[in-house]
């Protein structure tokens, strides 16, 4: 048992290793500003270069093979009693496709990987809504918060 047991978390170190190195090459050619690009990709679609889409294709790779090893380490029972899931982690990262060339993405990995329930997942979820839809709300609210603090700050003094 004890063999068997440091046999799979090797294979998952081993593993955990070849998506880190893939992971790093795609962040290595994301060039020196790659902010700007996920911006135009995620919240001004229209405005968005080829040259943004490369970048946007590089960041959405390294998050599908980062979901591809939390599956592979849930399905190995890796994590034991940790709450690491792939619904986690698609909850958490589906408005980086919440655009409709992160859509487009995610569909095309989804026909290249059907059985793959995290990118469903995250295509259903990043159809939910926009990024720059929820954006607009997080500001909304953070206007709202702040308003409220000088509200308080104003009646205080």
């Amino acid at each position: 048992m004890q063999v068997r047991d440091a046999n799979r978390i090797a294979q998952a170190e081993m593993f955990s290793a070849s998506v880190d190195t893939t992971i790093s090459i795609n962040l290595e050619q994301l060039g020196e500003a790659p902010d700007a690009a996920m911006r135009r990709v995620l919240y001004a679609p229209r405005d968005a270069t080829e040259a943004d889409l490369f970048v946007a294709d590089r960041v959405y790779d390294a998050l599908f093979r980062a979901l591809v090893r939390v599956q592979v380490f849930a399905d190995l029972d890796v994590y034991g009693s940790a709450a690491i899931t792939p619904e986690g982690f698609v909850s958490t990262h589906f408005e980086m496709f919440a655009c409709p060339y992160g859509r487009a993405w995610l569909e095309q990995k989804l026909a290249e990987f059907p059985d793959m329930q995290g990118l469903a997942g995250m295509l259903a979820l990043a159809e939910t809504g926009s990024a720059a839809s929820a954006l607009a709300a997080r500001r909304t609210r953070t206007d709202a918060i702040l308003a409220g603090l000088q509200k308080a700050t104003t009646a205080t003094h």
